[in-house]
């Protein structure tokens, strides 16, 4: 059994090194921060979220197991995606980093959508036809869509704060900021207009990856007992899993296409690689 593409490979080892990392320290990692400290048997949560977690991220690297782990994982993102960031936001609507959480955690669920979308053959007929074959691709390009521009709420008001964030070797210039936050903004008016949806998602995966292995990496190596930057990089390293995965589904689309029909190729349904 092979896997799907690189992005599902990344996806699947973010999501089960967050399982391990979750069992290693008993905490829940930042995506699904914060937990009530006040939650009855919270460590036993964090241990039991961390085997789930595990057991997900393994099921995700072929096809016959991940064609249940998608949308289980999917559905358990969701639930802490309202449970934990509708509170947080609507506590302090006006703070843009409070938004921003939504973007990630989203992103992470477009992740499981994409991979619930393309290998939702044999259980088709369990899920909503919004989430499944050439449809759930497009549910989850939106979805893309919508949360990059959330993400861009951690980059464009806070200036001074994403150029002090990389690591030493790397300058800290104001513009970075403005870079990628207008890099998510683009992305995402770029897959809503069909306007060169594939040079853009493309762009967007490069740009989270590289920022993946310049900073999280860079943090991990100068401090590698630190749960933290352990956390930052597998998080990461799952958003720019899902990002590859949204790019990869414009695959056969020409780069500068000005389309409306959305992504999803003719193989989207069954892929070529499958068992």
């Amino acid at each position: 059994m092979r896997i799907l593409s690189v992005g599902q490979l990344i996806f699947a080892s973010a999501i089960a090194g967050l399982g391990i990392l979750g069992l290693a320290t008993g905490h829940f990692a930042g995506v699904w921060q914060p937990v009530p400290a006040r939650l009855p048997a919270r460590e036993v949560f964090a241990y039991a979220n961390g085997v789930l977690m595990l057991a997900l991220g393994a099921g995700l690297f072929f096809r016959r197991s991940a064609s249940f782990a998608a949308p289980i994982l999917t559905v358990y993102l969701l639930i802490w995606f309202v449970a934990l960031r509708g509170p947080i936001a609507a506590a302090a609507p006006l703070v843009p980093m409070n938004w921003s959480g939504f973007g990630e955690t989203g992103t992470m669920i477009v992740g499981g959508l994409v991979l619930t979308a393309r290998l939702s053959t044999g259980n088709a007929r369990f899920l909503p036809r919004f989430a499944t074959g050439t449809a759930g691709i497009r549910t989850a390009a939106v979805a893309f869509a919508f949360a990059a521009f959330l993400m861009s709420l951690a980059n464009l008001p806070y200036p001074r704060a994403n150029a002090d964030f990389p690591p030493a070797w790397i300058p800290h210039w104001y513009g970075w900021g403005f870079l990628v936050g207008g890099a998510y903004v683009a992305t995402g008016l770029s897959i809503l207009s069909g306007i060169c949806a594939r040079l853009s998602t493309y762009a967007t995966a490069v740009m989270m990856s590289l920022l993946t292995l310049a900073c999280w990496v860079s943090f991990v190596a100068q401090a590698p007992a630190d749960r933290l930057n352990w956390t930052g990089l597998l998080i990461s390293s799952a958003l720019s899993g899902a990002a590859w995965m949204v790019a990869e589904s414009y695959g056969g689309r020409a780069w500068f296409e000005v389309s409306r029909t959305g992504p999803g190729r003719a193989d989207t349904a069954a892929p070529r690689d499958a068992i």
